[in-house]
């Protein structure tokens, strides 16, 4: 059965409405004045950061309408419960990604006067729907008007969401499907293949010509990194060796793994990419305890940017993930559903930056000729 609870009431008195005329909501005051729901809530809760010629136009709308910011009134009318569920599946609570995930979809709904409830269940790929592991806030429709999904997640569950008729977004990359092609409808994805492409483009232009990859090409979201990896190289002309290590108990005993192997088979490698930071914690571990210096002897890079990396000794450098902006984006766009009963429209892939701190440097040995025609 899943865990459920309220990550946190609002503490702004609740500004979305019912008007006695025609604007009866937050999204009617905001498509009246061609800005966003999140501007005429920071326009009710009186922040400087809006123009004062959009605050104007956005009060003169409220005080013509009869618009009153009343959550209570608006519930009654409308007939929603005022609330959102962020469903974690197949997770960890405690994983730091999702977490980030989630913490972008609350700052977002804070601003629109939204609660999100927060809950979490397992399941597999061949259950069947509805069964008693689905949180009951779901399963009986109770108390939510909108689903944030997040965590691994199969066809089949989509296919139950689907049909209770709720409007919902999930999360896309962590989606599997045995194809290694993206979601594009009711999902928010970042581009994993071209964060790949960035690592592969920063090691190389530190000089490195001997590169690794390390990490578990069975699951599609670390495969999609590793083919990112490897098309960037490619324009260098070179090919990356690969750790593929399959069933650790974890990413970071897989890190550690993967780190005993690098040193037995591939010596010669000046710099390695992990597949996410976990990984690249469990390397850095392991390279510790064999007397390999990082980066003065190897150079390792990770993926994500979770929060503790850059307490590690060295700090690490990684490929960031906008994961509060995949957070925000997955509310504004169960919102957009939620208000205009439209249809899902594909929301454009996010992209991922690199985050450069102290684990990478150069190689030891550094061609200048080499590095200036490769």
């Amino acid at each position: 059965m899943g865990a459920f609870w309220s990550v946190r009431r609002r503490n702004d008195g609740g500004r979305q409405g019912v008007a006695r005329r025609e604007l009866k909501t937050v999204y009617d005051i905001a498509r009246a004045a061609g800005v966003s729901a999140a501007t005429v809530s920071r326009v009710l809760n009186g922040y400087v950061s809006v123009t004062p010629a959009t605050r104007d136009r956005v009060l003169k709308l409220i005080e013509e309408s009869g618009f009153r910011p009343n959550s209570n009134a608006r519930r009654l009318v409308r007939g929603y419960p005022g609330q959102i569920c962020f469903l974690l599946a197949n997770r960890a609570m405690v994983h730091s990604f999702h977490s980030r995930i989630l913490m972008g979809v609350e700052n977002y709904c804070r601003q629109v006067a939204q609660d999100v409830v927060f809950a979490t269940f397992r399941y597999g790929p061949d259950d069947r729907f509805p069964n008693d592991s689905v949180p009951h806030i779901i399963r009986e429709r109770s108390g939510t008007e909108g689903i944030l999904l997040a965590g691994t997640n199969y066809p089949n569950f989509l296919h139950f969401l689907t049909s209770l008729g709720l409007p919902y977004v999930f999360y896309g990359n962590n989606l599997v499907t045995g194809s290694l092609e993206l979601p594009t409808e009711r999902c928010v994805c970042f581009d994993e293949h071209s964060g790949g492409a960035l690592a592969a483009a920063w090691l190389a232009g530190l000089g490195h010509r001997r590169l690794v990859f390390a990490g578990d090409l069975g699951k599609p979201w670390y495969e999609r990194r590793f083919n990112g990896f490897r098309a960037g190289l490619a324009e260098c002309a070179i090919v990356p060796g690969l750790i593929d290590v399959r069933d650790a108990a974890d990413t970071f005993q897989l890190g550690r793994q993967a780190a005993a192997t690098l040193l037995r088979d591939h010596s010669t490698a000046t710099a390695v990419l992990a597949q996410d930071d976990q990984t690249a914690c469990g390397m850095l571990e392991e390279l510790r305890l064999a007397g390999v210096q990082v980066p003065a002897d190897i150079s390792l890079m990770g993926y994500d940017d979770i929060g503790e990396i850059q307490y590690l000794h060295p700090s690490l450098t990684t490929v960031r993930v906008p994961k509060e902006e995949i957070g925000r984006s997955m509310a504004t766009e169960l919102f957009r559903l939620r208000e205009s009963g439209s249809s899902s429209q594909p929301v454009p892939l996010l992209a991922p930056g690199i985050i450069a701190r102290d684990s990478c440097s150069r190689p030891k040995v550094f061609d200048e000729t080499v590095f200036k025609n490769g």
